[in-house]
């Protein structure tokens, strides 16, 4: 419709509305075969006042541009990339870890142990009065 639009700046009469679907309809019908010839001229039919508000207002859209592939070094460079990200961050988890003892951690100053679930008890960084990792004075 925009190539017509830019050609004869007006929309398709119904004989050129027809053949331009006629072109389209394989396109769709591989996209989606339930899809009938019929039901994509009702379409066009019934969008063709609100394509040429939409042209009108807007101007006519500029063609989509082609995917530009990635080349190979461009494809290692961004893998090398996220390793590095994540191997960062790798880093970073283990130091935080690293930080506290074994028997400390972000609720608990002190874990006197752990239960048969695997929940541990002991005294909370509440009962000791200190905020989370604060350290003592």
């Amino acid at each position: 419709m925009c190539k017509y639009y830019a050609e004869h700046q007006a929309m398709p009469p119904e004989s050129d509305l027809e053949e331009m679907c006629r072109q389209m309809y394989p396109q769709l019908h591989s996209m989606v075969p339930k899809a009938s010839f019929e039901d994509l001229l009702a379409v066009f039919r019934k969008k063709q006042a609100h394509f040429a508000e939409r042209i009108e207002k807007n101007g006519i859209p500029e063609p989509r541009k082609p995917k530009v592939k990635k080349t190979e070094a461009e494809k290692l460079a961004l893998k090398r990339a996220q390793r590095k990200a994540k191997k960062k961050k790798l880093k970073k988890q283990q130091e935080q870890a690293n930080s506290l003892p074994d028997w400390q951690d972000d609720r608990f100053f002190f874990i006197a142990g752990y239960t048969s679930g695997g929940a541990p008890y002991g005294v909370t960084w509440e009962e000791m009065g200190l905020e989370p990792r604060e350290t003592i004075e």
